[in-house]
């Protein structure tokens, strides 16, 4: 058992958005977008958990998405209308941010039903 949790522990990175289980390389988004694909490690820095399969998001991430997306709205809201090339990226992180938080509280929502 011991050596089991082990391995796992050497590829389980802790993020405040994720966590990164980093058991196939190949599929890591953060290596792709930074192009060094044959990284041993995660770039945690560059890790777009919304979209990499590797990241799993968990209830005590809930709270670094949920601020995101309200920081994210704030600042649409005060964007004028000729910011379209910004308000379009803002508004795709605001949506991404808004899917996390709702993937989160749906795991949630399921693990209370099966305990």
């Amino acid at each position: 058992m011991l050596n089991l949790l082990t391995k796992r522990a050497k590829v389980l990175h802790l993020g405040p958005a994720n966590y990164c289980w980093f058991t196939d390389p190949s599929r890591a988004l953060c290596l792709k977008l930074a192009g060094t694909p044959t990284a041993d490690r995660p770039l945690v820095g560059m890790c777009d958990a919304a979209r990499c399969p590797q990241a799993t998001h968990h209830l005590c991430h809930r709270p670094v998405w949920a601020e995101h997306a309200e920081r994210t709205e704030t600042f649409l809201g005060q964007l004028g209308t000729t910011r379209k090339t910004e308000r379009t990226r803002l508004q795709a992180d605001h949506d991404r941010a808004l899917r996390v938080v709702a993937e989160i509280d749906a795991a949630g929502t399921t693990d209370e039903e099966s305990a």
